[in-house]
């Protein structure tokens, strides 16, 4: 009787084990409307860090950050894990402040519905985005 009690029980128990959490991804629409917000760090480099928005609009995006001249505006396009902001709003940035950091270019992308990570190797080090979306 034991043995008729145990078996059920092991094979739930590996059932319940082997079972591996996968992480969601979910394709970004960049003809949806959604807003984000969030920060981003450097990686590898100057040691950057600072708060950044993100709106998507129509296929077009709306960007700003922290940092002196951090805003951008473009169009955006999304491949697979690719994401592509095409800015139209090209500030040249004084020497005296370096880099914005506003998103502009290729990027890789991960998004499960509710937050976005966004990171890119720079020329002197790595960037990542951390966003969450607004409601």
């Amino acid at each position: 009787m034991k043995r008729l009690i145990c078996f059920p029980f092991l094979l739930i128990m590996m059932l319940l084990l082997s079972c591996n959490k996968k992480d969601v991804n979910v394709n970004l629409n960049p003809a949806s409307d959604l807003a984000f917000n969030g920060t981003f760090r450097t990686i590898n480099s100057e040691n950057i860090s600072g708060t950044v928005t993100l709106q998507i609009s129509n296929g077009y995006y709306n960007c700003s950050t922290s940092l002196p001249y951090g805003k951008g505006a473009g169009k955006i396009e999304i491949q697979g894990s690719t994401i592509h902001f095409i800015d139209t709003l090209f500030f040249p940035v004084p020497a005296i402040y370096g880099p914005s950091y506003v998103l502009s270019g290729q990027h890789q992308y991960q998004f499960d519905g509710k937050s976005l990570k966004i990171w890119r190797a720079k020329n002197v080090g790595s960037v990542a985005y951390n966003l969450n979306i607004e409601k």
